[in-house]
């Protein structure tokens, strides 16, 4: 009994503790009140290959996000001729891309939400119509197997055509023509840059975002669509270290908290 007693008495102290850190964390970063204010993960330019250890992170820490992927990165049959003439570089290739399928497998198993990023990652606004509507119909036709809502979702690469579409409506129309709803977001981690890729600057970006706007979706990165298969190495790194942060300030929501017309399926 006196060890229950001493052992509650350490649990209520780890829990004052934990809220005082999370007051000094809301001061220092001059969030104000003292709720949690909701957002989302989002993260694109995927599959690569430190996706499946974000999504070790996710499943522990219970968040959902939105992973936007590039269509590219599992179309298979690109590399399959090639690698059976015996083209090694083709069969690293072909590899790389059955992993992808398999994470694709993994995000929609784990419950999170799957959209397109395009086929490639080109600025779409920039492209005659044809090639526009090909890169469009062309990811909806290899994800259509991993497309787990409707409408299905879409992130424009670059957010080419959302920022500027009243000046290139063309982009819009063809999402729409193609039946995608398409997701921007509030904030962004600025996680692609590589002089923000050291020390806190990513997670101090991330916290001012959510305090000054309150609420909405947050972009982050896990692939880098230069690189065929590896990631955003120093987001997967450090991403651990940044959620209890984060937990701090926010309320992690599934992506039809903002969007209710959206049916997971």
């Amino acid at each position: 009994m006196k060890f229950f007693t001493v052992f509650l008495l350490l649990l209520n102290l780890s829990n004052h503790l934990y809220a005082l850190d999370c007051r000094i964390i809301r001061s220092q970063y001059q969030c104000p009140g003292n709720e949690n204010y909701p957002v989302h993960l989002s993260f694109d330019d995927g599959p690569a290959d430190v996706t499946p250890g974000l999504l070790d992170l996710l499943r522990r820490e219970k968040i959902p996000a939105t992973f936007f992927v590039l269509a590219e990165r599992i179309d298979c049959n690109r590399h399959d001729a090639a690698c059976q003439a015996g083209d090694a570089t083709a069969c690293t290739s072909l590899q790389y891309c059955q992993q992808h399928r398999n994470t694709l497998k993994r995000i929609l198993y784990e419950g999170h939400t799957l959209g397109s990023h395009s086929y490639s990652h080109l600025h779409l606004s920039a492209l005659p119509s044809v090639q526009l509507h090909k890169q469009i119909n062309r990811s909806k036709q290899l994800l259509s197997p991993f497309l787990n809502t409707t409408p299905p979702v879409f992130r424009l690469p670059f957010g080419d055509g959302w920022f500027n579409r009243k000046q290139k409506p063309a982009v819009l129309e063809a999402l729409k023509k193609a039946g995608f709803k398409h997701i921007a977001w509030e904030m962004s981690a600025f996680d692609w840059r590589q002089a923000d890729q050291h020390g806190d600057t990513i997670l101090h970006t991330v916290m001012h975002e959510i305090c000054t706007k309150k609420e909405g979706v947050i972009l982050f990165h896990d692939g880098d669509f230069e690189q065929e298969h590896r990631g955003r190495t120093f987001t997967a790194e450090h991403f651990a270290e940044w959620v209890p942060v984060i937990r701090c300030i926010a309320d992690f929501k599934p992506l039809n908290y903002f969007y209710p017309d959206i049916i997971r399926h």
